[in-house]
């Protein structure tokens, strides 16, 4: 029994050697395409790459699948108070002090340009602004022109957005926050 239970152990890893021999010939047999910058083994029309022949497959560093296990840090100093989110748990005074003093820059940036924005605006007319010397409602000049306030508007009001999203960040300014 035991003769026999030695020929059936054998037989089967001859087996799986002749199986994964003839998947890895399968393997590198499988045909490459050149399809314009992309380099592929399924194209989506054959007919249009060009075949590639690699005699060996090429491995490239660096793109080694991980087992699952986190990479490590390049560096093992803390994390600076740049790469911290600003809303973390970490309330020092000076942390407090430096959101206070970002809001409020945020604001005066707010300001002004919402106050260039009005200027922008009333100065649009609703998208008819005063014809200047020589100009008439038809003149390219005059199109081109109206056409770029309008963009300028429109620019203004995403960054006035982006603004409040940005002071949203921090905390209210100097009325909850106390100096020391």
């Amino acid at each position: 029994m035991a003769v026999g239970s030695q020929l059936m152990k054998s037989t089967w890893q001859w087996m799986v050697i002749g199986m994964s021999i003839s998947v890895g010939l399968a393997a590198a047999q499988q045909a490459v395409y050149k399809c314009g910058q992309e380099i592929t083994n399924e194209p989506a029309d054959p007919s249009l790459c060009q075949k590639l022949l690699i005699s060996s497959p090429t491995q490239i560093e660096g793109t080694r699948v991980q087992n699952g296990q986190p990479s490590k840090p390049l560096s093992a100093a803390p994390v600076s108070a740049v790469e911290r989110p600003v809303n973390t748990s970490m309330s020092t005074p000076e942390n407090l002090q430096r959101n206070a003093q970002a809001r409020t820059i945020l604001e005066d940036e707010w300001q002004k340009l919402s106050d260039r924005y009005a200027e922008m605006v009333r100065n649009s007319n609703a998208g008819q602004p005063a014809l200047m010397a020589g100009e008439t409602l038809q003149n390219p000049q005059y199109k081109r022109r109206t056409a770029e306030m309008q963009v300028q508007i429109e620019r203004m009001a995403r960054d006035m957005l982006a603004l409040n999203r940005e002071m949203a960040r921090y905390a209210p300014n100097l009325a909850t926050v106390k100096t020391q």
